[in-house]
């Protein structure tokens, strides 16, 4: 099991738009998607901003956690199945709390101890409250069946990855997956990632953070690769 790193203070949450979050010179989770996907052979994937193309899921999120920044009728979106989701989340007790003490979008930049990285992180919602535990809730749009579905998905597509990076930067005590359908019956799935799949997780950021070192030793076959994202990224 890779062990928790040593605790430094908690870093300050910053309140800032997506694209001056996506500006800050750091690697945040996503970029070490783009190197999981360019050691897997993958080509790269567009990186949204506020004012491209919005998926579903990035539509979702701004309606659930900064509905004035919602513009309806965007090319491809069925505002009614967004407003049917949010309406869903919604009536979900536990979480509908969380979201009305939480705060949303917060970022925050820190440097990972393990590997001296400077890194970056933007969650979906925080909840630090007196007598609370420190938690972190990320919404994940799904087509699952159902809960147990979806709990078999979260290793797959790297979401204990993500839970270790934030909850380890940020000292969180919970981190909370809540996944829901963006299909009828519009299901919700809350899921705390446990401390196995944390730890998992953990070994899967410190192995890219790693290959991201100047002088990682990096294998031949997909030696190119790592240069080019390290290069994109870092600007060697």
């Amino acid at each position: 099991m890779t062990t928790a790193p040593t605790a430094t203070p908690r870093p300050d949450l910053l309140r800032i738009p997506y694209d001056d979050y996506r500006a800050l010179p750091a690697i945040a989770n996503s970029d070490l998607s783009r190197l999981r996907d360019a050691l897997n052979g993958r080509p790269p994937r567009p990186v949204t901003t506020s004012y491209g193309a919005l998926g579903l899921g990035t539509a979702f999120h701004t309606a659930l956690l900064e509905p004035d920044l919602y513009e309806p009728g965007q090319p491809g979106i069925n505002d009614t199945l967004i407003w049917w989701m949010v309406d869903g989340v919604k009536l979900h007790p536990e979480v509908n709390q969380l979201l009305e003490i939480g705060t949303p979008e917060p970022s925050c930049i820190f440097t990972e101890p393990v590997t001296g990285t400077l890194c970056k992180l933007r969650a979906d919602l925080i909840v630090d409250q007196p007598g609370q535990p420190y938690t972190i809730i990320d919404f994940k749009t799904t087509l699952a069946r159902d809960h147990n579905h979806f709990v078999e998905q979260c290793s797959g597509y790297d979401y204990d990855r993500q839970a270790a990076f934030y909850a380890d930067a940020l000292q969180a005590d919970r981190f909370l997956l809540v996944g829901v359908q963006k299909v009828e019956p519009f299901k919700i799935f809350v899921y705390e990632v446990p401390p196995l799949m944390r730890s998992e997780g953990r070994a899967k950021y410190l192995r890219l953070l790693r290959l991201l070192q100047p002088d990682a030793a990096v294998p031949q076959s997909v030696a190119g690769a790592v240069r080019d994202v390290r290069e994109s990224l870092l600007g060697e």
